[in-house]
């Protein structure tokens, strides 16, 4: 029998494990095993939103509720095993999944879908003083962290300006900005607080917005950002953070009541006993075309923690649509390479690109259509609903859509 184990359940991990057990449907003599820290998948795309919900509208395990799929839910119809656990470690020499307080797994098969972690990029101070939005927790914190200040300065005889610095003007960095003013406003006019004086900036290192875009795309984010009131400030370098203060490349210092560092992320660590894998800059596993590790033909690696490049030589951009993508050419490559033969290479394809910027208003850009505002947050919608529903159902999907519908409008 071969045992096939996929570690981590994110956008990849699940649709890698769904993709094996289509492959070998009828094939008895195949085990599925997906394995993480969770027992549900956790909506990346959509942390922003939670953590700008004003506490008062909602309800935290109901925001739980509105951005996690349980993956019992998820597989409820499959083969596929789920093991609740942290990985610690491959030894690829016995072929085994180590685990922390558990007995290894064995494997046949692997892949790698572990993800991202947040990358300071060794900023003195970064880490210590900013608040990540890499999980729910991290939402949930920063959401308590901006009602706290507010609520701490409101007793404050001259109102002091609050200013919300925003380290990076990625896709998360952006919607989150975008997304704030909306709370903020309520916040201000529950605690008596001039709305004015609670300024939002994003400090950009590039000389434009989500970076990799075309212009059109970054210049209308930059557009509408300005016109929600966030200040973006470009070509702003972050050298060093201490409490209070970012230091710029240009040697400007600009003071801060709260720090959100998105401006990045870096593949999570995952140790190999007895070998070594090589990674790159971001600590991403060097992938062949099949999508295998170069020393290990068994084993394979997608997503944020897989370097993959594209027919020019790009690294192909660390997308959830790309990481499914690559999920689908995975399981195809493994059941090809059990069967004796040689699968095809990997080809990436371009995906639609959707970035929402406060309220109901979106960019969405595929295939020659470019569509901004109301009509392409429908679209957001949409695209939504038919992922939920790929793995829960159409049913279920559209009450998960309903219910984020429900909550993250209640502050538009």
């Amino acid at each position: 029998m071969s045992h096939m184990v996929i570690l981590g359940a994110g956008f990849g991990g699940i649709h890698a494990a769904l993709d094996l057990d289509k492959q070998f449907a009828g094939n008895s003599d195949i085990k599925i095993t997906i394995i993480d820290t969770h027992d549900y998948q956790l909506f990346h795309e959509q942390l922003y939103e939670v953590a700008t919900a004003e506490e008062e509208l909602t309800e935290t395990k109901v925001l739980k509720k509105s951005i996690t799929v349980p993956l019992v839910d998820i597989f409820r119809h499959t083969r596929v095993d789920v093991l609740k656990g942290k990985v610690v470690g491959v030894d690829s020499a016995s072929q085994k999944v180590l685990l922390e307080g558990a007995e290894p797994v064995s494997f046949d098969y692997l892949v790698l879908a572990i993800g991202s972690t947040t990358d300071y990029f060794n900023i003195p101070g970064a880490q210590e003083y900013s608040f990540a939005l890499k999980s729910l927790r991290d939402a949930l914190r920063i959401r308590n962290e901006i009602s706290f200040t507010i609520e701490r300065y409101r007793m404050d005889v001259n109102k002091k300006n609050i200013r919300i610095i925003v380290a990076g003007g990625g896709y998360t960095g952006c919607e989150f900005a975008a997304e704030l003013g909306n709370m903020i406003e309520i916040l201000a006019i529950k605690n008596n607080y001039p709305p004015e004086k609670i300024e939002i900036v994003i400090m950009e290192a590039m000389s434009e917005l989500i970076p990799g875009l075309d212009s059109r795309m970054s210049e209308d984010t930059y557009n509408r950002l300005r016109s929600l009131g966030v200040r973006v400030q470009l070509s702003s370098m972050i050298m060093s953070v201490e409490d209070g203060f970012v230091e710029l490349a240009s040697g400007e210092k600009e003071a801060f009541d709260i720090l959100v560092w998105t401006a990045g992320v870096k593949a999570k660590s995952l140790p190999f006993i007895g070998s070594v894998e090589p990674v790159d800059r971001k600590e991403r596993f060097n992938t062949k075309t099949c999508l295998q590790l170069l020393n290990h033909q068994n084993i394979f690696s997608l997503g944020d923690c897989a370097c993959i490049f594209d027919e020019k030589g790009r690294p192909v951009a660390p997308t959830a649509q790309n990481a499914i993508h690559q999920a689908h050419h995975i399981a195809y490559s493994i059941k090809e390479t059990i069967a004796g033969r040689v699968p095809k290479d990997y080809v990436p394809i371009e995906h639609g690109l959707i970035v929402t910027l406060g309220g109901k208003w979106s960019i969405f850009r595929y295939n020659g259509w470019y569509i901004k505002g109301r009509v392409g947050w429908w679209l957001r919608v949409v695209s939504n609903l038919r992922y939920f529903a790929h793995v829960v159902g159409w049913s279920k999907a559209l009450r998960i859509v309903l219910l984020q519908t429900e909550l993250y409008s209640r502050n538009d």
